[in-house]
Formats: C-alpha cells, structure tokens, sequence
C-alpha cells in the first residue's frame, strides 16, 4: 500500500485564464489548492471541484499571513506558492 498525500499549493489569482486553468489542471492532479484573488471576479473565475478561494488585499502582509493561515487549516502544510501574475511582488517592494 502506498502512502501519497497531496500536497498543498496556494495560486496567486491574477485574473488570466491562463491561472484559472492551472488552479483547475492541479485540482484535477490532486493536488490541495487555495486560490487567493485580490478580488471576487478572479475568486469566482476558479470555483469548481475542491478549490479552497480567498479573497484578500495582497498588498496587506496580515491579510496574507490570514490566507496563508486558512490555507493550512483546511488543506495541511503548504508546500509551494505559485505566483504566475507576480502579484506578491507589491509587498516586497
């Protein structure tokens, strides 16, 4: 018996379909999502199958740290952030 736990990504939603897709191609893999958007528009974009969504101010390190928080309750350790539209650049800079 093999024992494989998925593991858990959060996507940064930049509005492209292009992100919708991946967030739907790694539900389909198995793979534990959060989607956090910057708005309801992008969140909706990805609602379907398991996708844990999340709306929050990317710009606002609490709000962040709040999404990052949930994500690990509902879905475990989170191993990866994907970033495709860079949108947590605005808190580094």
């Amino acid at each position: 018996m093999k024992n494989v736990a998925a593991e858990g990504v959060i996507v940064v939603l930049d509005g492209t379909d292009a992100t919708a897709r991946l967030v739907s191609d790694l539900c389909c893999s198995g793979t534990r999502v959060t989607a956090v958007g910057s708005n309801f528009r992008d969140v909706v974009s990805v609602l379907s199958g398991d996708v844990y969504a999340l709306v929050a101010d990317l710009g606002d390190p609490e709000q962040w740290e709040t999404a990052v928080r949930r994500a690990e309750a509902r879905h475990g350790t989170v191993d990866r952030v994907l970033d495709p539209g860079n949108r947590l650049a605005v808190r580094a800079a």
